[in-house]
């Protein structure tokens, strides 16, 4: 969509030029070992990038915007991520710092607490996520378990939301105000998460689901555009401009031809998943 007259009419609207964009990343590797984990070198160069070309705002900036109905300003986007790999807190922690760039960790509780339920990547542990904390990073919950809470009971979903959150304050120090819902497909999202995790004293929750956000949005159902395996230099230039965005027709309706997860996080289930 770069080139075409689509793309161009596209970016020159008000819906492209006052949105806002949330970068979604998982793991960051020398040799990626999984599609949604990418290369360090690529990850440099994002950020160095993005430290060039955009205003990088913590999450929590961002949803105080959304409160006070005050846009964020052009070129203003944030950086996340799933999951609580244990590069955070070494290669990636050193790239966001070096470029001055806040981002927002979302942690599986039951992960740190207890270990990966199978062998592979290593993840966080609580004291590295502290020392992280101190260095200016934000965390938020990714959940206990990983489960998709659509295939939950309403009170297993009150249990991931409130005991996750409870876990972070515990172990950092911080409530966490975000929640980032396991493979957050609309199949994945209860239709009454928004009042749930509100409930649960969260501020907002962010999706897998692709496009922008814009002041009146659902705080509780923000878009983000993931960054996978292979998504070098002039892909991740494409990606800001907008190349991903019409994904979000997929997403509203073709969301029934995707798969609904209902295990716990494992890295055989959990490979090719948000």
């Amino acid at each position: 969509m770069t080139l075409s007259g689509a793309g161009m009419l596209y970016r020159a609207s008000a819906a492209y030029r006052n949105g806002f964009r949330i970068l979604t990343y998982h793991g960051v590797e020398d040799d990626p070992t999984d599609s949604y984990s990418i290369k360090s070198d690529h990850f440099r160069y994002h950020m160095a990038y993005l430290s060039d070309h955009y205003r990088v705002i913590d999450m929590s900036e961002y949803v105080e915007c959304l409160n006070t109905g005050h846009d964020s300003g052009p070129n203003t986007i944030a950086v996340t991520f799933d999951d609580g790999y244990r590069e955070s807190c070494t290669t990636v922690a050193e790239i966001l710092q070096r470029h001055n760039i806040p981002a927002t960790f979302f942690l599986v509780t039951d992960i740190l607490d207890n270990g990966p339920p199978n062998p592979g990547r290593e993840f966080l542990s609580w004291s590295e996520a502290r020392a992280m904390v101190s260095a200016g990073f934000s965390f938020g919950s990714h959940t206990v378990s990983h489960r998709s809470l659509a295939t939950l009971t309403s009170d297993q979903v009150v249990e991931e939301l409130v005991t996750s959150g409870k876990r972070i304050e515990e172990e950092l120090g911080v409530r966490p105000i975000g929640i980032s819902y396991p493979y957050g497909t609309v199949r994945d999202i209860p239709s009454d998460i928004a009042a749930q995790a509100s409930r649960a004293g969260y501020s907002y929750g962010v999706t897998a689901l692709h496009g922008l956000n814009r002041i009146g949005l659902n705080p509780f159902l923000l878009r983000r555009t993931s960054i996978t395996a292979g998504d070098g230099p002039r892909t991740f230039r494409m990606i800001l401009k907008g190349n991903l965005d019409p994904w979000c027709v997929v997403d509203k309706w073709g969301y029934r031809l995707q798969r609904q997860y209902d295990s716990r996080f494992s890295p055989e289930k959990y490979e090719g998943s948000r």
